[in-house]
């Protein structure tokens, strides 16, 4: 894989004005939540190319000053208010769906990308070193973590091919509906199983992120459990070998 055509995609709404099922939802603590996770990312030496897409259109001259300084790479800051644009009883989940289409139809960026790495844009993944180097040796056109029967993904962070995002993540993410329990995470699995289905090559992520950030819907902070680490890796074993084998 070309280092070069990869691209990072940070999704953010700092003001979620009324979202539902959010309880993340101080301006103030979700701005400073962007702030430390833009400034983890854009200083990184392994990612060259990054897309941050904002889509409440609150004001990103923070952003764009802090992206000028850092020369090592491509940035792209995105804004936008299509978050005021659907019933916000669709969710969050809803919103990070249109943020996709909106980058589709805008990046720049994302025309001479080949593959993608998307984080939810507060998060910071303290193990991404050990999982970009799974990411780019897996020789897959998606690797995540499936769940819950191969029903739920990890959508903290997930990655794959630039047709897998447009062909697969797109549409079914237009399914999005928290109300009645259709969750992002649902539909990037179901986006997976039908790109696996119609022949591209999955891998289950075998390292479980280390997540350093605060839990959007109860506005908790996110603990790295280590017994479940360990037993998501030798679970991760056996269902890897199952996918594998088109057993599921």
């Amino acid at each position: 894989m070309n280092n070069n055509k990869l691209t990072l995609i940070l999704t953010a709404t700092i003001d979620p004005r009324g979202m539902h099922f959010l309880k993340r939802n101080n301006v103030n603590d979700r701005l400073n939540d962007y702030k430390k996770s833009f400034s983890f990312w854009c200083n990184r030496k392994d990612l060259k190319n990054i897309i941050f897409i904002e889509n409440s259109g609150y004001d990103l001259d923070y952003f764009k000053n802090y992206a000028e300084k850092i020369k090592d790479k491509k940035i792209e800051i995105i804004s936008s208010n299509i978050n005021d644009t659907y019933d916000k009883k669709l969710g969050k989940g809803y919103g990070e769906h249109l943020c996709y289409q909106e980058i589709i139809k805008n990046s720049k960026i994302l025309k001479d990308a080949e593959h993608f790495i998307i984080v939810t844009g507060r998060h910071i993944i303290s193990n991404f070193e050990k999982i970009y180097q799974e990411f780019i040796f897996s020789e897959s056109d998606i690797c995540l973590n499936l769940i819950d029967n191969l029903k739920f993904a990890d959508a903290n962070i997930y990655y794959g091919t630039l047709n897998f995002f447009k062909n697969y993540v797109i549409p079914e993410t237009a399914n999005i509906n928290d109300t009645a329990g259709k969750w992002l995470e649902h539909c990037v699995a179901d986006a997976t199983l039908k790109a696996t289905a119609e022949g591209m090559k999955f891998k289950q992520l075998a390292t479980h992120p280390d997540v350093i950030g605060f839990i959007g819907t109860n506005n908790k902070v996110r603990k790295i459990r280590y017994i479940k680490k360990i037993r998501l890796f030798f679970f991760g074993i056996l269902k890897r070998y199952f996918i594998s084998h088109k057993k599921y």
